[in-house]
């Protein structure tokens, strides 16, 4: 399996440590090798172009900003980037 970088940015609130613990649930539903980080350095997520969290984002590409998403929408971009590695 391709290695890909799995990242979650937020300031450590409830909401951004729940899409933290969904992207990791999905991430090693699909293969118990992919990691996911989490950073809680906000100047990275500005840096990366997101001006609110959480922050969702696999190779520096960010696919949800501001928002929850669901388990199925997680899985899809990751199988999505997977497929394009």
């Amino acid at each position: 399996m391709q290695k890909i970088k799995i990242q979650v940015f937020g300031s450590g609130c409830p909401t951004c440590e729940m899409l933290y613990n969904r992207v990791s649930k999905v991430a090693k539903e699909i293969s118990p090798e992919l990691e996911v980080d989490y950073i809680t350095n906000i100047r990275k997520m500005v840096e990366l172009g997101a001006m609110s969290s959480p922050v969702f984002a696999i190779d520096k590409r960010i696919i949800t900003a501001g928002q929850l998403p669901e388990e199925e929408e997680i899985k899809k971009a990751i199988e999505a980037r997977l497929a394009d590695k």
